[in-house]
């Protein structure tokens, strides 16, 4: 699962081996209960939890951890489904290097039962920030076997984590889906209760967000999430309602094709940024509710470069000079965007009428075009499209899950390799095979200045991302990850 709709399921129901604060990145004990690191740093020791049951019964163990990474890290794994689904591993690809043998992990062994050892190709900065995403959590060895190419689907009749909350078959209808209390959740709150509070939680599915705000308002939902900033005074004026700030941890960004002439060229890629009126876009699309962004990490991360305050100078009268020098005066160019909004693009049509607007006053003539969402996804990595819209919200709240997700990959995305992202990607696996924070921090420092240099994709804004819910929730802490799990929410009546 790579967004954070899907993750906001998932995490009810599978637990990583760590997580983080309630409202920070910093990691904390989950399903691993202690780890250490070899001197060379390459080998990372875990102590599980004992007790731990999956929802089928079955228990938690090392070989059970064994088997979800190895599957992952494995292509030639018994237990992979063979059938290919939306986004098929592509976290693991992104995050630890790759399959097989360009895997960042080389070996995942159960020593004992409560005993599991990661060995690593290099030393990983982020590694335990990385094992305390949610896309990484566990699933019952006993699931995945029953049903190897559909446990993971809505249909599944085999599903089991050990989280929180239980998926069960049927639990998906309708745009729906009813996740039931785990009755035998290893965890407690302080006074000794057994958690979670809730019995059930239903998390629906609701296309648009004037119905997300008015299901909230009518008490037809407890919480709503993605709602547009334009809602934002109706839903400040509702005495049943309470908004709840979560931590900005997101971008939004302009992404080019670098293959695609004129945009495989840099001063047009330049020029283009240069005609982007950044405050008009926060102005008109997110109701002031977010900040220009001028680099692709985000401010008070490691590496963010607090000297940086502009990505490319707003210009447009130099932009245009730009164009006519590059002998790319006139063209057309297609920008797509998303059928779907984001917590960094809450209008995503909105924001590209605009973008077309400030293009065609250089003489670019935009012609604009969407899709849905899974096709555009798939098609922005196999660059088929030549512009597009896109965002992210970061996981783990380290830089590498932000410049290396974007730049690393220099075949897909829009395909930037010329000698600017060779060095870029050479300097970000340096970083993350660095751990020692202010290094890492300078390299990521370089690695952004080749970004700014080449201009492969534009930053454009930091979106702020509040969640509502009605009055009668407690206990529910927005994350900046963007998502959270239910555990000690409560629904006083």
């Amino acid at each position: 699962m790579v967004d954070d709709n899907s993750l906001q399921v998932t995490q009810q129901i599978f637990e990583p081996l760590l997580t983080y604060d309630e409202r920070t990145f910093a990691v904390r004990p989950n399903l691993a209960v202690s780890w250490q690191v070899s001197s060379d740093k390459r080998q990372w020791t875990l102590k599980l939890r004992d007790g731990v049951k999956f929802h089928d019964g079955t228990d938690f163990d090392s070989e059970a951890v064994v088997f979800n990474f190895e599957r992952a890290r494995r292509t030639d794994f018994p237990y992979r489904n063979k059938k290919p689904v939306a986004d098929d591993y592509d976290y693991y690809q992104s995050m630890w290097g790759g399959f097989d043998s360009a895997s960042l992990i080389t070996k995942v062994e159960a020593f004992d039962r409560l005993t599991v050892r990661f060995t690593t190709r290099t030393p990983f900065g982020p590694f335990l920030p990385t094992l305390a995403m949610a896309t990484f959590g566990m699933v019952s060895p006993a699931s995945v076997k029953a049903d190897p190419e559909g446990w993971m689907n809505a249909a599944s009749r085999s599903a089991a984590g050990t989280g929180p909350f239980m998926f069960t078959p049927g639990a998906w209808t309708n745009g729906e889906i009813e996740l039931v209390r785990n009755p035998s959740y290893w965890r407690t709150d302080d006074r000794g209760t057994r958690l979670p509070y809730l019995p059930r939680v239903q998390i629906r599915a609701i296309p648009f967000a004037e119905e997300r705000v008015a299901a909230l308002r009518f008490g037809e939902v407890d919480a709503i999430r993605d709602f547009t900033p334009l809602d934002l005074p109706v839903l400040k004026g509702d005495p049943r309602v309470d908004l709840l700030e979560r931590a900005p941890n997101n971008i939004g960004y302009l992404r080019f094709n670098t293959q695609h002439p004129p945009l495989d060229d840099p001063d047009v890629r330049r020029a283009l940024a240069m005609a982007i009126n950044r405050q008009a876009i926060i102005d008109g699309v997110f109701a002031g509710s977010a900040a220009p962004a001028a680099q692709f990490l985000v401010p008070g991360m490691l590496g963010y470069d607090d000297g940086v305050r502009e990505f490319q100078r707003y210009d447009r009268e130099a932009a245009r000079r730009l164009l006519i020098a590059a002998n790319a005066s006139e063209f057309q160019m297609d920008l797509w965007f998303m059928d779907v909004a984001r917590p960094y693009m809450p209008d995503p049509r909105r924001l590209a009428e605009l973008i077309a607007g400030d293009l065609h006053q250089i003489g670019v003539t935009v012609v604009l075009h969407t899709i849905d969402f899974t096709s555009y996804r798939d098609r922005f990595k196999r660059n088929q499209l030549q512009a597009w819209l896109y965002g992210w919200t970061g996981d783990n709240g380290d830089p590498d899950n932000f410049l290396c997700v974007f730049f690393c990959n220099m075949t897909q995305n829009g395909a930037w390799s010329d000698v600017n992202a060779r060095d870029a990607v050479q300097l970000l696996h340096d970083a993350a095979a660095e751990t020692e924070p202010m290094l890492r921090a300078d390299l990521y420092r370089q690695a952004a200045r080749l970004v700014q240099k080449s201009v492969p994709a534009v930053p454009l804004v930091y979106g702020d991302v509040p969640v509502a819910v009605s009055r009668n929730v407690t206990g529910y802490v927005p994350h900046p990850k963007g998502s959270e799990v239910f555990t000690m929410v409560r629904l006083l009546r």
